[in-house]
């Protein structure tokens, strides 16, 4: 597929598994290594420790990445996703404990 533009920032990344930067940053002038893309699959059967533990690392790395003055906006769709799966299932764990106390007391 083709590039998309970044209009935040102007910057192109490929539509592909990894962002790729055509060579805006080298590997030692950005120590930390572009994401994966998350997929969909993956959230939606990994545990809630996993998904956190990935988000933490995410936010770490944007913070990084924004102190090096470089574009966070890759980290930033990673963690739109990854948020956006952990408030579906919070929402769902709150409706579904929601609808157990309506349940008569000899159906638990």
């Amino acid at each position: 597929m083709g590039k998309k533009k970044n209009k935040r920032q102007g910057n192109e990344f490929e539509n592909d598994d990894v962002y790729d930067y055509d060579g805006h940053t080298t590997a030692e002038e950005n120590p930390v290594g572009y994401p994966s893309k998350l997929e969909r699959d993956f959230l939606t059967v990994s545990d809630d420790e996993v998904l956190y533990n990935i988000s933490r690392s995410l936010q770490d790395s944007i913070g990084k990445v924004s102190k090096m003055n470089l574009n966070p906006y890759p980290w930033e769709i990673e963690l739109c996703y990854l948020q956006q799966e952990l408030q579906t299932r919070s929402t769902r764990k709150e409706h579904h404990t929601k609808w157990l106390s309506t349940l008569p007391p000899e159906m638990d």
